[in-house]
């Protein structure tokens, strides 16, 4: 999520969790037979899955709901984006995290998201490799795949009712996200250069730094290790997809 301030995402949340209990509520409501139950709940699911996805442009404007003032900032992204082909529009906002995230699920309703802190804190280059690192995301729409993804799972878990299935439905849901976030890097060196992608990287790395053991515990998250992006980039190993 768009880093923000705690009473807005407080507030999103809740949002979203209410329209969720109120799609199954209808769902609910309208199947009141048995036998139609499951499949009643399988759609309710997938509304939800694209409500959730198709809306995050709008939630992002309401956790990021001003671009920041700050000109120098401002002037300096926009030089950084000019040195790069085919981008979306990039919204710079005032906030400590350093953070960069995209939204959209089509590529022509997708924005870029970058926090003051991280534009304050990484160099030229470091942000050019992040700027493409994003627009890799979008160009080869991993947004879209993975609520595809996600529409798949839920009516496999709806219809099926398998702990087994859902647990390893689960964990290719993860191994794919890191899959993404190797292939955005892989997209980042094509459009910034290698260079670029390794110094967004390594900054990175400073900016978070984390523990060797923490790749052991890898295949449990969203995301590799920025160890493991490095290595990828480095070495020129090929992804999965």
């Amino acid at each position: 999520m768009i880093p923000s301030h705690w009473f807005r995402r407080t507030l999103l949340i809740v949002f979203i969790m209410e329209v969720g209990g109120g799609i199954l509520w209808v769902a609910a409501r309208l199947t009141p037979s048995p036998a139609y139950q499951v499949l009643a709940q399988t759609a309710a699911s997938l509304i939800f899955l694209f409500g959730l996805y198709a809306s995050a442009p709008l939630a992002a404007r309401f956790l990021a709901p001003e671009p920041s003032r700050d000109e120098a900032l401002q002037g300096r992204l926009a030089r950084i984006v000019a040195s790069l082909p085919e981008t979306c529009p990039i919204i710079l906002y005032d906030h400590t995290d350093k953070e960069a995230n995209t939204v959209g699920l089509l590529a022509k309703h997708s924005r870029i998201y970058v926090t003051t802190a991280l534009l304050a804190n990484m160099s030229d280059e470091g942000v050019r490799g992040v700027i493409a690192h994003e627009r890799a995301h979008i160009r080869e729409r991993h947004i879209l795949a993975t609520f595809t993804y996600a529409c798949v799972f839920a009516i496999m878990s709806h219809v099926l009712s398998s702990d087994t299935l859902f647990f390893l439905g689960f964990l290719l849901f993860l191994a794919l996200r890191r899959n993404y976030e190797y292939r955005a890097d892989s997209g980042a060196a094509v459009v910034a250069g290698r260079d670029a992608t390794l110094t967004m990287l390594r900054e990175l790395t400073t900016l978070y730094p984390s523990k060797p053991w923490h790749r052991w515990f890898s295949f449990a998250s969203a995301y590799p290790t920025l160890a493991m992006r490095i290595y990828v980039v480095e070495t020129g190993q090929k992804t999965m997809f």
